[in-house]
């Protein structure tokens, strides 16, 4: 059992630097598996070849490297890298990129708290949302007033953390500005009004947002097109800035929040190397 947790481990290592592949619907998720790869702190691959994204938290992208994104990584790693877990699941199971969505815990501690209780992870929900969560927003809470890993750079000082940029969106986003998005989280314990909050494009073009209430460790969507807007926790949030064309440059732009007072609450930037 060791030799087999030691060659799991050393493919691990060697697999940090790929990427995990969705692999479609896949026959029914196990409860408990060993973990063989972890591509990054909320990201690992069991032994039945699946990706596994944890299902509460968010933790800084390899790609391109964020602040504490190595740290996050070298945790996961330490704490399930060739070990056995068990897995829990919520509804659905698998995202739109075929990864299973999973709680992972060892011995009754899950990786989601050894991350925040470190300060390396955020809480990120994505609905239906649980009950029974009180304990990883104490983790935050924790980390989050020492100052630990991420609570300590600038991009997490405000009450909202850009988590994902989709600045050119799937298929023609020219005929649909829908496409292109921005996944926004509440990162702290508490709801947020957004009413009075605006986001501006490199080309410091301003557009600003319903009023909305985002519930604490939600996401809203921030899609470019027209809509109606989703305000009912219960689903995704989304809001639509109701422009008939593209707002994001596809190979370069930078999306900046500020709140009702003109604070910025912080800033992501989206480009394409080598082009």
């Amino acid at each position: 059992m060791r030799l087999l947790a030691l060659t799991l481990a050393l493919l691990v290592t060697a697999a940090w630097s790929q990427e995990p592949k969705s692999d479609g619907e896949g026959p029914p998720p196990p409860d408990e598996a060993v973990v063989i790869r972890v591509y990054d702190g909320d990201t690992v691959t069991i032994a039945t070849g699946d990706p596994v994204r944890l299902r509460w938290v968010n933790t800084p992208e390899l790609r391109p490297m964020e602040a504490f994104a190595e740290e996050a990584r070298d945790l996961a790693a330490s704490f399930v890298a060739g070990k056995l877990v068990q897995l829990s699941y919520g509804d659905p199971q698998r995202d739109g990129y075929g990864r299973l969505i999973a709680d992972v815990v060892i011995n009754g501690v899950s990786l989601e708290e050894k991350l925040l209780e470190a300060g390396f992870a955020h809480i990120m929900l994505i609905p239906p949302v649980e009950d029974g969560l009180e304990h990883l927003f104490e983790a935050q809470a924790r980390a989050r007033e020492a100052g630990l890993g991420i609570w300590g750079h600038e991009r997490y000082q405000g009450a909202l953390h850009i988590t994902s940029f989709h600045a050119n969106g799937r298929g023609n986003d020219r005929a649909d500005p829908n496409s292109e998005y921005l996944r926004i989280c509440n990162i702290t314990d508490e709801p947020v009004s957004v009413g009075g909050y605006s986001i501006t494009n490199i080309r410091r073009q301003s557009y600003s947002w319903p009023d909305l209430v985002i519930p604490a460790g939600h996401t809203v969507q921030v899609h470019s097109g027209k809509g109606e807007h989703q305000t009912d926790p219960t689903a995704q949030l989304k809001i639509f800035l109701g422009s008939d064309s593209p707002l994001w440059n596809n190979t370069r732009d930078l999306a900046t929040i500020f709140d009702g007072t003109g604070k910025q609450v912080d800033r992501r930037l989206h480009e394409v190397k080598g082009r």
